[in-house]
């Protein structure tokens, strides 16, 4: 696997979701490697976050950078530098992987995609990275994007041009994919026009911290982790509280930008508790607690790992209904739909109170985790969408991927999956 990011070395969701696909593959028996590049981090102004886990089995691979922040830069102003694609290149050639997976490019180069493999090329693309130089659609950090402008939107957002867009073969290399995995249907829409190859949807995981599947009963506060950024509609939210009159708290756990929109909206007796990160333990019992968790997102949000790990502990869902969010309620079974405004915030949790959501989809919010998004659903796809793509090219893996374990399918009864969610089926 390549991205710019992993563990500790990384920022937020797409690294997370490296770690936890490469460390479920190790735990399978395969051999997994994973490059990145700390230089990334640096660049962002970010520190390492060890956790003490270990490895997970994985091999890791820091790309090396005599040229430390310059190197990022490059990459995403003219392409992968020559290090990077020298690291890229003499892996390839000594690992002779079967697959070899991008993730995120946009700061190690999309050109490492061309060097020359016998194995499978896959690419997840965790945002909108394939048409936006931005990454998000969300037009000068303010408004999602109605029409293309991309150099200048980039200007007025404070981020250098990427140049190797406009060279006449900057693309290209997205044409030698093989696949892509979208980790929401919506994405998977909004990306397929630029692609050549087939993009599939495999819907987006969390490792379970709730194995025992213990539901709690709702306590008395709404509750949002994440970053606390603009564009996750952290002053709608902040609003929202303030404008309360009702008997539940809103519980905010997580770090950003806009941490003093909450710390001045609590200076101002809304009924806010602000927290940073929190250890493992103590965030998992407030996500077990909370009546809902809420996603109030401004931009075309995709599929934050934050909504998996509520389900897991029966949790609902109140999100926003732009971009992919409405997708994780599975028809409504776990929770609804707001608008991303403070009126639109506070009318819908009167609605979910009104409708006993709070205690009433408890069950079925740990059944539609259980059923889309546990890791052992996600590799079924992922292994079965492998499989398809070898039967498409019409040649065999270098190493016989059915010498490995079967992976264990989770009961499911008469539960049945959503259109377009056989992978198997789609990809051939």
């Amino acid at each position: 696997m390549a991205a710019a990011f992993y563990p500790p070395y990384h920022l937020g969701g797409d690294a997370n979701h490296v770690r936890y696909l490469a460390e479920a593959l190790a735990a399978q028996g395969h051999e997994v490697h994973v490059e990145y590049s700390p230089a990334a981090l640096a660049l962002k102004r970010g520190k390492p976050t060890p956790d003490g886990q270990g490895d997970g089995g994985v091999v890791r691979h820091p790309i090396p950078a005599p040229a430390g922040r310059f190197q990022p830069l490059g990459a995403w102003i003219f392409g992968a530098p020559p290090v990077v694609r020298r690291h890229h290149a003499r892996l390839v050639r000594e690992i002779r992987p079967d697959v070899v997976h991008f993730h995120n490019l946009s700061l190690l180069g999309l050109d490492l995609v061309n060097v020359p493999t016998t194995g499978l090329k896959m690419y997840t693309a965790h945002d909108y990275w394939v048409r936006c130089p931005r990454n998000d659609l969300f037009k000068f950090n303010q408004r999602l994007c109605e029409k293309p402008t991309c150099l200048t939107c980039l200007t007025l957002s404070g981020k250098p041009p990427q140049l190797w867009r406009y060279l006449p073969n900057g693309l290209k290399p997205f044409d030698s994919l093989d696949v892509t995995i979208a980790p929401s249907a919506f994405l998977g829409r909004m990306i397929q026009p630029y692609l050549r190859g087939p993009v599939v949807h495999i819907p987006n995981f969390a490792p379970d911290p709730n194995p025992s599947g213990r539901l709690s009963p709702p306590g008395d506060y709404y509750l949002y982790v994440g970053r606390l950024e603009f564009y996750k509609g952290i002053p709608e939210l902040a609003k929202a509280a303030m404008m309360s009159r009702g008997r539940n708290r809103f519980v905010v756990v997580g770090k950003g930008k806009q941490a003093g929109v909450l710390e001045a909206a609590l200076r101002q007796s809304a009924p806010l508790d602000l927290h940073g990160w929190l250890p493992a333990g103590e965030r998992d019992s407030t996500y077990a607690g909370a009546r809902a968790l809420l996603l109030p997102s401004i931009w075309y949000e995709n599929a934050p790992l934050v909504a998996f790990e509520a389900l897991a502990w029966g949790t609902p869902l109140l999100c926003s209904d732009t971009g992919a969010l409405p997708e994780t309620l599975h028809g409504g079974v776990c929770g609804r739909t707001i608008r991303p405004t403070p009126e639109g915030i506070l009318q819908g949790i009167e609605q979910f109170e009104a409708e006993e959501g709070p205690s009433r989809q408890r069950g079925s919010a740990r059944t539609a985790y259980e059923t889309f998004h546990s890791p052992s659903k996600y590799l079924e796809q992922y292994h079965r969408l492998i499989d398809a793509m070898w039967d498409r090219r019409g040649t065999p893996p270098s190493r016989d991927l059915a010498d490995f374990p079967a992976i264990p399918a989770e009961p499911i009864g008469s539960r049945t999956a959503p259109a377009g969610s056989r992978v198997a089926g789609h990809a051939r």
